[in-house]
């Protein structure tokens, strides 16, 4: 549960990560919601990154709940603080930590975490270890891709490309480019009890975020994919890659779809024991 962040701790990697959430917040609102988040729970954002997925969270549990958004990433935890403080949400904390050194003061409602168990070398070890921080009867819900998914239609040649290299680059660095089809099977490895799992999906024209979005995803993945895809940066050429990827959709008329959003949750039996320091 170390940092092994492979795409990398850049400010462009940073800006990235919040257009990301800014596309797929609807989808994980929509998701957060049938997992069970409800006003009033205590809740613990795992991998918060800068701080997107706790002010959605905040919202979701109200005044009267509260959520503590956890990242190994010192830097990107000072932005969240910064982003929660000028968003003017006070139910929100954020501390810098190791998931695997992480204590709770008190057992929270649930766990939550969008597009970090991916990250992880050993996810279902995660899990099981955080579990421990919930009460028993608590909820835990993870959010992943399915990056195969992620497509044009109709299909065109350099938006294809890049989400090959993308995928390719995952597998080589022994990661699970549809990691969102294993969460369920990983929470019931922890020994939770699954309650459920759902998907939704964004798409968007030549006109939306899309273009800038799968360029900048390749421009932080593209150490691995230089190391791993047998592929030049002549051939990438990332500078003017959003350029390309607007003309291609507009000539095509395409629709960009991004990966596939995931989620199942589970609740944690009453026979397994709560840490707390």
């Amino acid at each position: 549960m170390t940092d092994e962040y492979v795409l990398g701790r850049t400010s462009a990697e940073t800006e990235r990560l919040q257009i990301q959430a800014r596309l797929l917040a609807p989808n994980s609102v929509h998701l957060f919601r049938l997992a069970g988040i409800t006003p009033g729970m205590r809740v613990l954002d795992v991998g918060c990154g800068a701080g997107d997925v706790s002010m959605l969270l905040a919202e979701l549990v109200g005044p009267q709940g509260t959520v503590t958004g956890v990242d190994v990433n010192p830097a990107i935890v000072d932005l969240a603080r910064a982003r929660t403080a000028e968003a003017g949400l006070a139910n929100v904390s954020f501390v810098h930590a190791d998931l695997a050194d992480l204590r709770v003061e008190a057992p929270v409602d649930a766990v939550a975490g969008r597009l970090v168990l991916f990250h992880l070398k050993q996810p279902a070890a995660a899990v099981r270890a955080l579990s421990r921080l919930v009460r028993p009867g608590g909820l835990m819900t993870f959010q992943d891709f399915n990056s195969t998914r992620a497509r044009t239609v109709p299909p065109t040649p350099l938006a294809t490309k890049c989400t090959e290299w993308i995928i390719s680059a995952f597998r080589a660095v022994g990661l699970t480019p549809d990691l969102g089809d294993q969460i369920a099977p990983l929470l019931r490895d922890a020994g939770l009890i699954v309650e459920g799992a759902a998907s939704a999906t964004i798409a968007g024209p030549a006109e939306s975020a899309m273009p800038r979005y799968l360029a900048d995803t390749l421009r932080s993945v593209m150490p691995a994919v230089l190391a791993h895809c047998q592929v030049t940066e002549a051939e990438v050429d990332i500078e003017t890659l959003t350029g390309r990827l607007t003309q291609e959709f507009k000539e095509a008329g395409a629709t960009f779809w991004m990966p596939e959003l995931a989620a199942a949750w589970a609740r944690v039996p009453q026979a397994m024991a709560v840490e707390s320091c």
